[in-house]
């Protein structure tokens, strides 16, 4: 046994000899990558472009390595919490030995360039990265400015040496200089800034740690680069803030679909009319002149019912602080029983039942009764007059549907730019306040648009011709064509409530001064011994007023610079990123 065991020990300790001899140095070597050196070649043009020449020197120790990859913030936060994109176009990619192939992408603020160089293992190769940015210069009352992060501060490696040769044109003047070095918001001073004619040659004293960068900003006097003009800024503003054409666009698309189905027929001549059209009330008559059933519409239909003999109006006047204050009050005493209302339409019936609940002759409602109440029977109302307008074909839908959908298009539209837009922005790196500015503006536009959105068919727009003909006739009644009409108090009575709906009722009736003289038997009030229709008209306008107001009422439920303002800082201006190998 102990032959055995000396046996096997010697064995393993052969094995492992032999195993440690034939295996590959290569593959016990560490795997490391390290930056030599970075040097950038920067020519600044007169028209404010920059040709950005990074020639970047990397060491690849062990392996395998496939390549490396270079990040440059593309996106910044703008003045006023905007966005400020750097339009960046890359031109070529190479190395000593070529052209490499490179993959270009987005990654949150960055543009990624993922760069495949062949053999990279146990080798140097200097990679040369050429691009063009058309907006990295700043201009200032004063002076114009080349704010530049060569190297950038995000390396995941030390930077050995870093340098940047930065030519400006030919008749630049008043160049000036200054280098930081160090992490973002550094104030490091561990570089030299040489200005040599029109150019300026920066470069490191001391290697750069991870995460440590040069940054350079030289200023020039003014004259020297073509500044951009303001069509050039709006467009550059667009770019960098492109969700603000999403409202620009929803515009002309919403624009689009209102000339397309939000429009009228085109309405022929008008010429007065002695009727108003196909036995409409005053509720359905203004309703079809501005799509929407307003409590003047409603508060004229109970004129309409007064004049008609259902019901009669008496105003009262209420005397407070000994008489030194008045006050006006209401009743409406119902003449016809439910059962004779059967030749209503069903807008007026339900007005009826709303103030009188029994719906028997000889009951009295008030204003005050009606606080809190009747709010409830309007929306009945409101869907009987659209339902009956439909019914005779003037709308292809309720004008009121329509308006509903578009606000809630429009609200909803809103919603998920701002929602989906900070999103957005946090994954780009943009800033979300262009996102929101979109989702609101596309909101009011949407919203905007659908209120004009309802359009009567062909026999609507027939109707509407024929309602403003009435119209007509009602508000230039005294003119001299009319004068030769038999204008008598019960067509006085007749059309009053029309003219109140259609808002010429005092027009109507200045007509009648001297004709209708007696206070009518559906309204009792306090007049003397003289009774002029405007001071009457006066009164059912402070009633239809009071009026409104009660019957809408409800209760309530419970329910900067690298010079100026203090200086640069490495990582200060635009350029910047970092990288790594692969």
């Amino acid at each position: 046994m102990r032959v055995n065991k000396r046996f096997l020990c010697w064995t393993a300790v052969f094995l492992s000899t032999l195993l440690a001899l034939t295996a590959n140095p290569a593959s016990a070597q560490r795997r490391e990558q390290q930056l030599k050196k970075f040097a950038s070649d920067i020519v600044v043009t007169p028209d404010g472009d920059v040709d950005v020449t990074e020639n970047v020197t990397f060491r690849f120790i062990g392996g395998p390595w496939h390549g490396i990859y270079r990040k440059i913030p593309v996106e910044y936060s703008g003045p006023n919490g905007m966005n400020f994109t750097l339009l960046l176009d890359v031109k070529r990619v190479s190395d000593e030995n070529g052209p490499l192939r490179y993959e270009s992408s987005r990654e949150r603020q960055y543009r990624k360039l993922k760069i495949f160089i062949p053999n990279a293992d146990n080798s140097t190769h200097t990679i040369s990265i050429e691009y063009v940015v058309s907006d990295a210069l700043r201009f200032f009352d004063e002076h114009d400015e080349f704010y530049w992060n060569v190297t950038g501060d995000e390396w995941d490696v030390p930077i050995e040496s870093a340098a940047a040769h930065i030519l400006f044109p030919s008749n630049a003047t008043g160049l000036r200089a200054n280098a930081y070095t160090g992490a973002y918001h550094a104030r490091g001073r561990e570089a030299v800034a040489e200005i040599v004619g029109t150019g300026v040659d920066v470069a490191t004293t001391s290697p750069l740690g991870i995460h440590e960068g040069l940054t350079v900003a030289v200023a020039v006097d003014k004259g020297v680069f073509k500044e951009p003009s303001g069509l050039a800024l709006a467009w550059r503003f667009l770019c960098s803030n492109w969700p603000l054409a999403v409202p620009i666009v929803a515009f002309f698309l919403v624009f689009r679909l209102w000339w397309m189905r939000g429009r009228d027929p085109r309405l022929r001549p008008i010429a007065a009319q002695y009727e108003p059209p196909d036995q409409l009330s005053p509720g359905e008559v203004g309703t079809l002149v501005d799509n929407s059933v307003d409590m003047r519409d409603i508060t004229a239909s109970i004129v309409d019912l007064a004049v008609r003999g259902f019901i009669v109006i008496e105003q009262q006047t209420k005397d407070h602080l000994l008489g030194l204050t008045h006050s006006k009050e209401y009743l409406f005493h119902l003449k016809k029983s439910r059962a004779e209302w059967s030749n209503l339409k069903a807008h007026e019936q339900q007005l009826l039942e709303g103030f009188f609940t029994m719906g028997n002759a000889g009951a009295t409602v008030s204003l005050t009764d009606l606080h809190n109440r009747f709010y409830q029977n309007i929306p009945s109302i409101k869907n009987q007059i659209f339902g009956s307008l439909v019914g005779k074909g003037y709308y292809a839908k309720r004008p009121d549907s329509v308006r509903s959908n578009y606000i809630v298009f429009g609200v909803v539209a809103a919603f998920i730019l701002i929602a989906g837009g900070n999103w957005l922005a946090q994954h780009s790196g943009m800033a979300s306040l262009p996102f929101v500015i979109a989702g609101i503006l596309t909101g009011i536009i949407i919203c905007g648009f659908g209120w004009f959105m309802p359009a009567r068919t062909q026999t609507g727009a027939r109707a509407l011709e024929g309602i403003l003909g009435f119209e007509d006739f009602l508000d230039h009644v005294e003119a001299d064509r009319f004068n030769r009409m038999i204008k008598t108090p019960e067509m006085f009575e007749k059309f009053l409530p029309f003219a109140m709906a259609l808002g010429v009722e005092k027009n109507w009736s200045k007509a009648f001064q001297g004709i209708y003289t007696q206070p009518p038997q559906w309204y009792q009030g306090s007049y003397g011994p003289v009774f002029y229709p405007n001071m009457f008209v006066s009164d059912l306008n402070s009633m239809s007023t009071l009026a409104g107001t009660a019957m809408a009422s409800a209760p309530r439920s419970s329910g900067g610079s690298g010079f100026s303002g203090g200086g640069g800082f490495s990582g200060g201006g635009f350029g910047g990123g970092g990288g790594g190998g692969f």
